[in-house]
């Protein structure tokens, strides 16, 4: 059976600022698993996930989800996207890359990134008003959109200065075949480098990022903080 969308997770063990995160226990059950579950709620969608741990693996198959392993060495959550397509034999149709620290995703996310028709020169991503508390926080990423709702940059600062309201991004891609392959082959740009945000990579190399913004609630789990304030949540 052929899917018009599969769904990528990236789920490392390893974590400087929260080590083995996508085990982390939400509500009874892995951090990892949430995602798995959520995202599977998209209608016509694969869910799979790519790790580089036999513990993930493990868990994943556990709950019922396909999961594929991939190399250590993976430069980011992107390129073990990429890495678990290729292995899964380059399946046809959109891939959306979900990060594994999204536990609050919904097929709804997946549906959003996927409505946008695919362009040779084109990512698709998401955003939603940033929390005013939360804002000002390296881990909430902000982006700045130009009158068309495509990005012009992305920044772990608060930007643009002077405003009131910001945008935060949400760690889901969408790709095409051709963008996929072309943006995992291409090299980190330097203010990728500096802000530590590979999609500053793409853009850097002329490739549009178009973003959807909405009402998609959630939470990336980034910290021993988040992983509490996500935990309070599902109680």
């Amino acid at each position: 059976m052929s899917f018009p969308v599969t769904v990528i997770i990236p789920a490392r063990y390893g974590s400087t600022r929260l080590p083995g995160k996508p085990l982390a226990d939400v509500g009874g059950m892995p951090l990892v698993v949430r995602v798995a579950e959520g995202a599977g709620t998209a209608s016509g969608a694969r869910i799979v996930v790519a790790t580089d741990d036999d513990r993930i693996r493990t868990a994943v198959e556990t709950a019922g989800f396909e999961c594929v392993m991939t190399s250590p060495d993976a430069p980011s959550g992107t390129a073990r996207a990429a890495e678990a397509w290729r292995i899964l034999g380059r399946p046809p149709g959109r891939i959306v890359n979900v990060q594994g620290d999204e536990p609050m995703v919904t097929g709804a996310w997946i549906e959003a990134v996927t409505s946008v028709p695919p362009a040779d020169d084109l990512v698709v991503t998401l955003a939603r008003r940033a929390d005013p508390a939360e804002a000002g926080e390296p881990s909430c990423v902000k982006v700045v959109l130009d009158d068309d709702g495509c990005a012009m940059y992305f920044s772990r600062r608060q930007i643009p200065w002077g405003a009131e309201e910001w945008l935060q991004h949400i760690g889901v891609y969408c790709f095409s075949p051709a963008v996929l392959d072309a943006v995992v082959a291409m090299p980190e740009s330097a203010p990728a480098r500096a802000e530590r945000l590979e999609q500053l990579s793409w853009m850097s190399a002329g490739f549009r990022i178009r973003v959807v913004t909405g009402d998609f609630p959630g939470i990336g789990v980034d910290t021993p903080e988040d992983l509490e304030r996500c935990r309070r949540l599902f109680r």
